[in-house]
């Protein structure tokens, strides 16, 4: 073996017996973290409402429940038995302000956003717990911990407007896709899609979303809505639906929806009080959680 030879062994050795340190520690930390449950994660999310709720109230933001916790409230007074998730929307000049002045460094709550974040994903921000780590079964390269969504409203021109921030938001999930229980056909689309979007990061993608949903200020359209994250063109309603709010229960406190949240919830679900057939009463989430340094609660 020359000289050379030696030097390159030698590297490698060091570079690989370093992986494996790292890897042990890592996998070592993993066994002792304890994973949360099911009612920790609700209790640890309804903080994060609190917390959320609080500040904004405190700073004069403007904030609404929306989506599925939205719904709870409205028509369980709490979660959706079945739902593991809370939304909150705040006008986009509110969310900008949220998400530039939250982040305290005394806090373990801390919220990511396409602007606090150079690496992250989403077109809409997240409130999380620092003292929690989650991970998503179904997507790669996500890092928070325990979290609640923060959404923008923004001003809608039409529902083209809305579908093409949905195919991107399609698009952004292939790029961020794993193969976690995913038939054939889909690994198969995937792959293919992957090879097509190496050129993109996720968070390029996350931008056009936002871009795209940032062209109308909210306040200047007939229309506005949730539509950097839209469940569907439902999300364009009547601008006056977020005039002001009402206050309504959830989990034994009240917070702010929005005026015409009938509209809203109409728009969206059609009948939402109806409750859906049992076969779908399902979350759509999933994911793993544990306490960072096994934190006793």
């Amino acid at each position: 073996m020359g000289k050379s030879d030696a030097t390159c062994f030698g590297c490698s050795f060091l570079k690989y017996s370093l992986y494996f340190v790292f890897l042990f520690v890592y996998l070592q930390k993993r066994i002792n973290m304890r994973k949360i449950t099911s009612d920790e994660l609700r209790s640890i999310q309804l903080d994060l409402l609190q917390k959320t709720a609080d500040f904004c109230e405190d700073n004069g933001i403007r904030y609404f429940l929306c989506g599925g916790t939205l719904l709870g409230a409205i028509r369980h007074k709490g979660y959706i038995p079945w739902d593991d998730d809370i939304d909150i929307a705040m006008p986009r000049p509110d969310y900008d302000r949220f998400c530039m002045t939250f982040n305290q460094p005394d806090s373990e709550y801390r919220v990511k956003s396409l602007s606090t974040h150079p690496d992250y994903n989403y077109a809409f921000a997240k409130v999380y717990d620092d003292r929690t780590m989650l991970k998503e079964l179904h997507y790669k390269g996500v890092h928070f911990g325990v979290y609640i969504d923060i959404l923008p409203i923004d001003g809608v021109k039409d529902s083209a407007q809305i579908k093409k921030i949905m195919f991107l938001h399609k698009v952004l999930n292939t790029k961020r896709a794993n193969y976690y229980k995913r038939t054939l056909s889909k690994i198969i689309v995937n792959t293919f899609g992957k090879l097509l979007l190496l050129p993109f990061t996720a968070h390029q993608i996350a931008r056009w979303m936002d871009n795209e949903a940032r062209k109308y200020a909210f306040g200047s359209m007939p229309s506005a809505g949730l539509i950097a994250n839209p469940l569907g063109v439902g999300e364009q309603v009547d601008k006056h639906v977020f005039d002001s709010e009402v206050y309504m229960v959830f989990e034994g406190r009240q917070y702010r929806v929005p005026v015409g949240y009938d509209a809203y919830l109409s728009s969206i679900y059609g009948d939402y009080m109806q409750l859906p057939p049992v076969e779908h009463r399902v979350t759509h989430h999933t994911f793993d959680a544990w306490w960072k340094d096994d934190i006793q609660k």
